[in-house]
């Protein structure tokens, strides 16, 4: 088993990018590995790459990335009529874990590292919870903290210097309901978050309804179900740096 950096080239996709792609990319490298059964640690995108942790042997490696590249331009052409080449990548070992995701977490090259979604900063420290990175085994494995503190990260929300963020207008309320769940704002996964977090927000119902072209009677039922991660999507709500969403 190898514990490999891993720095695959992004350089032919600038010009569709966007959250859709990367969201589709990295949950395309996690059910890759799943398949492969190698570990997917830490994954940022900086500018025109992706810096990925993997941990597996040499040949299982080798799959997920071919297997990520061959997906990604078919689902390219797919969905964008684009013809994206198998960009490079370079792999080197490093048995150092924490500074190997320090060093993919700082790619995004934002300053702060819980002012971008596009690393697993955020999954790590536990303020997202989405489907396509599974925390726990790299929680298990570094301290949290150590790695917010060699990234140069500010203070964590709910200390005495965190800073607050302004009050949300309902779009961002949206946008910060599915960004803690790692998902899109039209995406209905997001739809209970946001009624319950926008509520909290004294954002009425007709409003809460029509920013999700839904009746009133259903964004109650939706309010009726519990959303275990409110709490969450409050604490992005109220933090300047987690509040900087797709």
């Amino acid at each position: 088993m190898s514990l490999e950096r891993v720095e695959v080239d992004l350089r032919g996709a600038e010009g569709f990018s966007g959250a859709v792609f990367r969201y589709g990319l990295v949950d395309r490298v996690a059910r890759a590995c799943a398949h492969q059964g190698v570990s997917f640690l830490a994954f940022g995108f900086g500018p025109g790459q992706l810096r990925l942790v993997l941990e597996g042997s040499d040949d299982r490696l080798r799959e997920v990335l071919r297997g990520v590249k061959v997906g990604t331009a078919r689902s390219a052409s797919a969905r964008w009529g684009v013809t994206l080449g198998r960009g490079h990548h370079l792999r080197s070992a490093d048995a150092d874990l924490c500074a190997a995701v320090t060093w993919a977490h700082l790619a995004p090259g934002c300053g702060d590292p819980l002012a971008s979604p596009w690393s697993s900063h955020r999954d790590l420290l536990g303020f997202r919870r989405a489907v396509f990175f599974d925390a726990a085994p790299l929680r298990a494995r570094v301290d949290p903290g150590t790695v917010h503190a060699r990234c140069g990260g500010s203070p964590l929300p709910g200390g005495p210097a965190a800073g607050r963020a302004a009050p949300a207008e309902v779009s961002t309320l949206l946008r910060i309901s599915a960004a803690v769940l790692g998902v899109l704002p039209a995406d209905r996964r997001c739809f209970r978050m946001f009624a319950h977090l926008a509520r909290e927000r004294g954002v009425g119902t007709a409003d809460t309804a029509a920013a999700l072209a839904l009746t009133a009677r259903r964004v109650r039922q939706l309010r009726a179900d519990p959303e275990p991660m409110l709490g969450l999507a409050l604490v992005s709500a109220g933090h300047v740096a987690l509040s900087r969403v797709p």
